[in-house]
This record gives structure tokens, C-alpha cells and sequence, in this order.
């Protein structure tokens, strides 16, 4: 094997071992669609936080209404948290329980009613323009059939990220776990 080629595979070889272990979670395809991630995989992640987002006190215009639940693979949490950076293949996801307003026992509240959005972000500088993060949405429809959703690399979710957000296209502000700690 010529010398060049042994490097390369070296410098691989970890890459290509810490990606195995998401790729139980996810699958990129060539055309940057993503398979729908599971509840259950996710969910075992490092939690990061939660919000409520009512519409009703947003005048009917929230971006994406409901309960926000914030997960991040630990890998790239505890990156994040020693080095100060979010590493390529960081996985961010925000699952959005949609919600109702009605009064119950212990007064007026927000109940989930079984609607669902599941957002992913993914840093990969080589699938992704920019600083290398793509942005899927899978909406309520979307989960419950089953299809896979395309990158919106473009879109305004990526114009937003840029726009607002406090780190590295993270929304950190909001999720102060997400920060690192020093």
C-alpha cells in the first residue's frame, strides 16, 4: 500500500469509528436526505433542555408551536464541553410535542396532543456549505409515514441559525446546558 493511502487510512480509521456509532441513529444518503430518527435512540441522548412556545401568545405566527425537548449526542456534548467547539458529525435534535390549551384539575394549562415535529441538525463541513451544518424537519405527516426528509441547506432555517444564533449556529442563549461550562 503506497504511503500516502496508509496515512489517509490511519486518519480515517477514528472518523470512521466514531461516526459507527451514530449511524444506529441516522443515515445520510448521497442526495443528503435523512432517514427519520427514533424517538428512542434520541432520547437516551444528553438532554439539554426544554421550552414551551405557545402560539396562542405569539399571535398565531410561533415557529414551530409546542414543546420544545433539546438532545445532543453525548460524543459531541462532552467535545463541546472539554474543547469549546462543535465537532463534525454533531447531532442536535429538537423534538416539538404540539400542543393544546384547556383547563385540568390543577388549572389552565399547555397538554400535548399527540402531534409531533422532530427537527435534526448535523455538522458535516464536507456534506454541508457554509459552517457545515445541514437542517431536516420532519413534520407530523412526515413521522407518521414514514418518508425520509431533504436537507434545507439553503432555507431559512440555515439563514435564521446565522442570524440569531449564539454559537456556531447553536441557539446556546436558550439552552444554557448547551453552553460550555468552565
Amino acid at each position: 500500500m503506497p504511503k500516502k493511502a496508509c496515512m489517509l487510512l490511519i486518519l480515517a480509521l477514528p472518523l470512521l469509528s466514531y461516526q459507527a456509532g451514530k449511524s444506529d441513529f441516522y443515515e445520510l444518503s448521497p442526495s443528503l436526505e435523512l432517514t427519520r430518527p427514533r424517538p428512542e435512540d434520541f432520547r437516551t441522548w444528553h438532554f439539554s433542555g426544554s421550552a414551551v412556545i405557545p402560539d396562542d401568545k405569539n399571535s398565531n405566527k410561533a415557529i414551530f408551536p409546542g414543546i420544545h425537548q433539546v438532545y445532543i449526542d453525548p460524543d459531541s456534548y462532552k467535545t463541546h464541553q472539554e474543547k469549546g467547539v462543535f465537532p463534525d458529525s454533531t447531532i442536535i435534535v429538537m423534538e416539538v410535542l404540539h400542543i393544546d390549551q384547556r383547563e385540568s384539575v390543577g388549572g389552565f394549562g399547555y397538554f400535548t396532543n399527540g402531534g409531533q415535529d422532530i427537527l435534526v441538525a448535523i455538522k458535516d463541513r464536507r456534506a454541508f456549505k457554509g459552517n457545515g451544518w445541514g437542517y431536516f424537519l420532519f413534520g407530523d405527516k412526515e413521522i407518521k409515514s414514514g418518508l425520509p426528509s431533504k436537507a434545507a441547506e439553503d432555507s431559512r432555517c440555515t439563514s435564521c441559525h446565522q442570524a440569531a444564533a449564539e454559537e456556531d449556529e447553536v441557539f446556546t442563549q436558550y439552552y444554557p446546558d448547551l453552553r460550555r461550562k468552565k
